[in-house]
């Protein structure tokens, strides 16, 4: 490991230590020159100046001696000094501080339940995180290297470091009780192994993999993956649409943020024994006026759906709801679809 590359406190440790043999160095050196004595009668002088012990002189000091000696306790004590307040500062830090933050942060993902994860902590997990910072949801994040564990550090994220495609390492992202899980990473064959783990640990999570090669696709889906995204065809799709309509890509860019209160697009599941449960849509409309459109209804277990929800569409339980509307009235279509 190279020197510059160490962490902050052992480097500063080390350079005070460093300067503390200098100074043992130069003293026994300046005591042999000065007062003609030898090497382990220097050393002591040295030693008993540094701690300022006063044990006793090992002779009588002459002006530059005395001098020296002043100069020595100075540099010397200060030297000590500063490598105790470091040795202080690493303990309290490292190992106090560090070990109660370790257990605050197990703690919390023990508490984990129906959150997110994120393998990967690229370009693409980056943005997945803090989207999902934005909207409040809990997740965890799953990486190997340094440079993304500091980062989800310095963001107060929940982060384990390990191998994501570990049984050992998901297990501990509580991935039993998981929601969602992303296969953010760069390599495809790592997403595959990571998605093959994921649903042997959790066959009901819903898994988003990311594709940097077409071909991979189908492999991610035959693995387990119910959506595979490739960066590159939605970015050349993306562009295409945006010089064809433009004005209509703009619309759903404005819709899909959250955090805008004007006109939002909810996609809301319909929980068991929820007031909008095994009712048609004409009758919720009507027994709580539903300001907001229901644009579609999902069936349990099919991806998309194009077909126009009706005033006669039933509503049931483990159906999804696509409406579009504002802050308020989404909230409202929630509340009433929640058990």
């Amino acid at each position: 490991m190279k020197f510059k590359n160490l962490p902050q406190f052992p480097k500063r440790i080390i350079i005070s230590i460093i300067i503390l043999i200098l100074v043992y160095f130069l003293g026994s050196l300046g005591y042999m020159i000065i007062e003609d004595l030898n090497f382990l009668d220097s050393l002591f002088m040295t030693t008993i100046t540094i701690t300022t012990v006063g044990y006793g002189l090992v002779k009588e000091l002459s002006t530059a001696g005395t001098i020296f000696t002043i100069l020595l306790i100075i540099v010397g004590t200060g030297t000590a000094a500063y490598i105790l307040i470091n040795l202080i500062d690493f303990i309290l830090t490292e190992f106090l501080l560090g070990r109660i933050e370790k257990r605050r942060k197990i703690k919390m993902i023990l508490k984990l339940k129906d959150h997110y994860i994120i393998c990967g902590l690229g370009r693409v997990g980056l943005e997945i995180a803090h989207e999902l910072a934005g909207n409040k949801i809990e997740f965890i994040i799953v990486d190997n290297a340094d440079g993304p564990i500091e980062i989800a550090r310095q963001n107060n994220w929940l982060y384990v470091q390990g191998n994501a495609s570990s049984d050992e390492t998901l297990l501990e992202t509580q991935i039993t009780r998981a929601r969602c899980l992303f296969a953010a990473l760069d390599t495809d064959s790592e997403n595959v192994y990571i998605t093959l783990s994921a649903k042997s640990l959790n066959p009901s999570i819903f898994i988003i993999a990311r594709a940097t090669v077409q071909e991979t696709i189908s492999k991610l889906e035959k693995a387990g993956a119910d959506r595979v995204v490739s960066p590159q065809l939605i970015g050349g799709r993306r562009m295409a649409a945006m010089a064809l309509q433009p004005s209509i890509c703009d619309f759903l860019d404005t819709i899909m943020k959250t955090e805008e209160d004007e006109i939002r697009l909810a996609e809301i599941e319909i929980k068991p024994d929820s007031r909008i449960d095994n009712i048609t849509l004409s009758e919720a409309g009507k027994k709580y006026r539903i300001e907001a459109l229901v644009i579609s209804v999902i069936e349990k277990g099919e991806k998309i759906s194009v077909k126009k929800a009706s005033g006669n569409t039933d509503m049931k339980s483990g159906q999804r709801i696509i409406a579009i509307g504002t802050g308020n009235q989404i909230r409202q279509l929630t509340e009433l679809a929640s058990g």
